[in-house]
């Protein structure tokens, strides 16, 4: 627990630094990087390693996806997803890789990729005009995102560890029960509402107000989608027959251990935000 307490403590001052920079080029870095880092722990765990073209494709292409949305970038990005996939059919038909290992890899790449840059897109809602908003809503929108998942696995972890009884998915996570699910959508109802209620009364105060009923809805959802996307992840070390995707975060695991809750809470915000919006301007 000492060793989890401190890693987090760790990450939160680097998320911090990010979300100080995060209106420039810094957080498309640094999405580029938690990427890389996430296929290559995929491609550990899958045991596909050894297969350098099909890695390098992988690698690549998550890199640069972070960036598709950056000035000028639009013709490019085109470019780029098309090269990935001949890559990946010039490389399934030359190494006589199988389409299973092709369509998995594939599929984790665009899921990983696309739902990390969904940080990128929460913080470039406020560059529309059609939704009325100023550019620290944006930095609000990703602390809220990463607010959905952690507080969701932190409320989740301790309620599950004092009252769990009943199991969840015990032949794809033992830990998890019903009751830890429970305690972790209601402590991040109350996580979210708390956090939206200090954005509040330090940035807005008379230039908007939050919809507090469209967080408590968040809250849930975004509970539901950090279980789901939890479980998901947990599902895939099962079937490769690991504990962790990673050491690089010490008690915590890999990237995606520590930010598989992360990759629908993400998504379904940048999706959700402008039918259910949070601030109102």
């Amino acid at each position: 627990m000492k060793k989890r307490l401190i890693t987090a403590a760790v990450g939160i001052a680097f998320f911090i630094i990010i979300l100080f920079f995060s209106g420039g080029i810094v957080l498309n870095i640094a999405v580029s990087i938690l990427s890389v880092i996430a296929i290559w722990e995929i491609f550990v765990a899958t045991k596909y390693i050894n297969n350098i073209p099909l890695l390098v494709a992988n690698m690549v292409f998550a890199f640069a996806v972070p960036f598709f949305r950056t000035p000028y970038s639009n013709d490019v990005s085109k470019v780029c997803i098309l090269l990935f996939i001949i890559a990946l059919f010039v490389i399934m038909l030359k190494q006589k890789v199988k389409i299973e290992q092709i369509g998995l890899v594939f599929m984790l790449n665009t899921v990983i990729s696309f739902a990390f840059s969904s940080i990128i897109y929460l913080r470039d809602l406020p560059e529309s005009p059609v939704y009325h908003l100023q550019p620290i809503d944006g930095a609000f929108f990703i602390v809220f995102a990463v607010g959905g998942a952690w507080i969701t696995d932190a409320g989740a972890y301790f309620i599950g560890r004092f009252l769990g009884k009943h199991k969840m998915a015990p032949t794809i996570s033992p830990n998890k029960t019903w009751e830890g699910a429970a305690g972790g959508i209601i402590i991040n109802v109350i996580g979210l509402v708390v956090i939206s209620w200090v954005y509040s009364f330090f940035y807005l105060k008379d230039t908007g107000h939050i919809n507090y009923i469209a967080v408590v809805i968040y809250g849930v959802l975004c509970a539901v989608a950090a279980i789901v996307g939890d479980l998901a992840m947990s599902f895939i070390k099962r079937s490769c027959n690991i504990k962790d995707f990673g050491n690089i975060m010490p008690g915590h695991g890999g990237v995606l251990d520590r930010f598989d809750s992360l990759l629908l809470v993400a998504p379904l915000l940048y999706v959700m935000l402008p039918l259910l919006p949070i601030v109102i301007r």
